[in-house]
C-alpha cells in the first residue's frame, strides 16, 4: 500500500494511491486527515482506514501535487556510516554501534520542490539518498523482534548536506539541518508491499549515475536501529529515521562534483518512487 499527502486547491490531505489516483483517507467522522501524520496519530487502527479508503472515488493528481508524506513529524533521527560502501570510502572502520545525530523537521522539504543553494554556502552542497523508515505504533524499548510491527513503512529521502558546515566541528548538525533542503516521499510504502532485501537506491545527477547500491549493504538495518533509538527515546508515529548512505557522495571524490544551480538531482529506491528535484540559486530575501 502507497501512503501520499496530496496538495488541493482546499488544502492538503492524506491518501491512499492506487493506478486510479489519489483515494482521500477519512476519520470516524468522515473529515480528512491532513497528511499521513495526522493518519498515523489517530487513535483508531490507520491501515483500517487507508484500506477503506481505497474502495471510495479517486482523484487525479500530478507529481507535483505530492508533498512530503509527514510535513511535521514530531522526530527526524539519522544516521550516519552506515553503508559499508560509504564507511570504506570515507577511510573508517565498520562502527559497534549506529552513528546517530537529529534534524530538525523544518529541514525537510517535498519530493519534487526546488532546493535553493544557501549563499552562505554555494561551493561544497552534496547529495545523500537514504532510505527512510517511518514510525507507526512506536514505543519505548522495543525488541529487534518488535521492531517491523513499530514501522509503518518507508520512503526515500535526500540527506543533502552543506559539507564546509558539516565540518565547521566534530557535530555535523550545521551542515545537515539546513532549512527545507532534505526532500522526503514521494510516498510512504507499507512493508509489506516492498522487498528490501533485493532493493537497490540508485543517485543521479543531471542523469549521471553517482550512487548505486543494495539496501542489504547497511551495517545496521531496518530492525537494529528502530530498537536501538527506542531505547534512547520513545518513537511516536510519524518520527522519521533516515538510514544512512551509501558509497558515490561527491565529497568522497576528486574533484568532488557538488552540485551546482540548475542541475537535477534524482534519487530512487526499487519499489518506492523517485525523487527529483532542481537546485537553484538562493533567492534575495
Amino acid at each position: 500500500m502507497r501512503l501520499a499527502t496530496v496538495h488541493s486547491r482546499s488544502g492538503t490531505f492524506a491518501a491512499a494511491l492506487s493506478t486510479a489516483g489519489a483515494h482521500p483517507v477519512l476519520d470516524a467522522t468522515g473529515a480528512r486527515f491532513r497528511d499521513v501524520g495526522a493518519l498515523l496519530a489517530d487513535p483508531e487502527p490507520w491501515r483500517e482506514h487507508a484500506e477503506a479508503a481505497l474502495v471510495r472515488a479517486a482523484a487525479p493528481f500530478q507529481d507535483g501535487d505530492l508533498r512530503r508524506p509527514i510535513l511535521e513529524p514530531g522526530a527526524v533521527i539519522a544516521v550516519g556510516l552506515n553503508y559499508a560502501s560509504h564507511i570504506r570510502e570515507m577511510g573508517r572502520e565498520l562502527p559497534q554501534s549506529p552513528t546517530l545525530f537529529s534534524m530538525l523537521p523544518r529541514a525537510l522539504t517535498d519530493p519534487y520542490a526546488s532546493i535553493e543553494l544557501p549563499a552562505a554556502a554555494p561551493e561544497h552542497v552534496d547529495y545523500e539518498g537514504e532510505l527512510g523508515v517511518v514510525i507507526g505504533a512506536g514505543g519505548r524499548d522495543l525488541a529487534a523482534a518488535q521492531a517491523v510491527d513499530a514501522v509503518a513503512g518507508v520512503c526515500v529521502i535526500n540527506d543533502v548536506t552543506m559539507r564546509d558546515y558539516q565540518r565547521r566541528s566534530l557535530q555535523w548538525f550545521a551542515g545537515k539541518t539546513w532549512e527545507r533542503s532534505t526532500p522526503v516521499g514521494p510516498w510512504l510504502t507499507t512493508l509489506d508491499d516492498t522487498d528490501l532485501d533485493s532493493a537497490v537506491l540508485e543517485v543521479t545527477v543531471d542523469g549521471e549515475r553517482r550512487q548505486h547500491a543494495r539496501i542489504d549493504d547497511l551495517v545496521f538495518g531496518l530492525e537494529r536501529l528502530v530498537a536501538d533509538i527506542s531505547t534512547i527515546v520513545a518513537l511516536r508515529p510519524g518520527d522519521i529515521i533516515a538510514t544512512g548512505t551509501p558509497g558515490g557522495v561527491a565529497d568522497a571524490m576528486d574533484p568532488p562534483p557538488y552540485l551546482r544551480a540548475g542541475q537535477i538531482c534524482e534519487v530512487s529506491i526499487t519499489g518506492l518512487g523517485t525523487l527529483r528535484n532542481v537546485f537553484a540559486a538562493e533567492v534575495q530575501r
